[in-house]
């Protein structure tokens, strides 16, 4: 189904906020960060980070800041399942000295936490990251307190082509035109529709076993020649750790008879799963896509998630028949999806 491909890529360096005084400090761990300790009073005295790695019994780093700071907070992140993606606060005049006088931290499941400090008279500023990118690393300048403060992005993991078992399943049955949703009943309702074309390519947004979003590309079918493609909304959350990109295969036109214009393609005929309860929410009543696959006329793909709680799928049928449309709930994680048939 594919390699694993965490967020690896080369760290983007952000801009520097806050006062001039201090040295230089630099925070970039090779892997996500789990914990943030702040310490802090009338302003951000110290922070200190804990990152994930493995097979490793030390991995936080040095304090960053003062030895001072009446107060005390740690944040806990549930990376890779979770990170950084906005960090706010403000500046203030400190002993004469522009430092950071507050911070706030958000996470890709809108998760706030802060202020920590003071923000009275202040400066304030905002670092957030752009296209879904992670907050993956920190740096500034530091003396009593941290004087000012940056971050380093990393880019959302990149789409895993998969590939599929090359055996369609397929029943000789009349389907109605539209089936589902299955899933639970929170979230959002969205309705694509019934699509003037066909599905190429789908992207399947996966993370800690369950399936946080989907959102898929399609063409016109007037003719097998290039047509434009358009791109569906994405339906979901961001907080996905993997995205897997299913490619369905287009051939030319038959060269061996040209008086007869056939578009050899793979179309999508059906989709299989499970939805139950996830772990991560506060209530078992809290039901959402845990697993996906989907059928094409020449194979199958996934599943993608785990597959746990109660099992779904939909028709699929060799009578000319395909989906062209999908529909369904969906909030911080696809909730539910149903499709559409031709």
């Amino acid at each position: 189904m594919g390699s694993t491909h965490n967020l690896d890529r080369t760290p983007i360096k952000g801009e520097l906020w806050g006062g001039q005084g201090g040295r230089d400090w630099d925070y970039r761990p090779e892997n996500g960060i789990v914990e943030i300790t702040i310490q802090y009073g009338d302003a951000v005295d110290s922070l200190n980070f804990t990152h994930a790695i493995e097979n490793s019994t030390d991995n936080s780093s040095e304090k960053f800041g003062g030895r001072g700071g009446k107060l005390q907070q740690t944040i806990t992140i549930d990376w890779p399942n979770e990170y950084l993606t906005k960090i706010s606060g403000t500046i203030g005049i400190f002993n004469k000295d522009e430092v950071i006088g507050s911070l706030s931290f958000t996470t890709s499941r809108n998760k706030k936490y802060g202020p920590f400090g003071s923000t009275n008279d202040c400066k304030s500023f905002e670092l957030v990251s752009e296209k879904n990118r992670a907050i993956v690393g920190f740096f500034g300048r530091q003396g009593n307190f941290i004087d000012a403060i940056g971050v380093y992005y990393k880019d959302p993991p990149a789409p895993i082509e998969t590939t599929k078992v090359n055996t369609a399943i397929t029943l000789n049955k009349d389907i109605p035109r539209e089936v589902g949703p299955w899933g639970g009943n929170k979230g959002k309702a969205w309705d694509d529709g019934r699509l003037k074309g066909r599905i190429t390519e789908i992207d399947v947004h996966v993370g800690n076993g369950v399936i946080h979003g989907i959102h898929y590309r399609y063409e016109s079918e007037d003719s097998c020649d290039a047509s434009p493609i358009f791109l569906s909304n994405k339906h979901g959350g961001e907080g996905a750790t993997t995205i897997y990109r299913i490619k369905l295969e287009k051939e030319n036109p038959d060269h061996r008879n040209r008086n007869r214009n056939i578009c050899l393609t793979e179309d999508l005929v059906g989709i299989s799963g499970f939805y139950g309860a996830f772990d991560g929410n506060c209530c078992v009543e809290y039901q959402v896509v845990r697993s996906i696959s989907f059928y094409t006329t020449k194979g199958k793909y996934g599943p993608f998630g785990t597959e746990i709680g109660t099992f779904f799928n939909s028709p699929a049928c060799t009578n000319n028949a395909k989906v062209v449309g999908f529909h369904g709930r969906s909030g911080e994680y696809l909730d539910a999806i149903g499709i559409h048939f031709e």
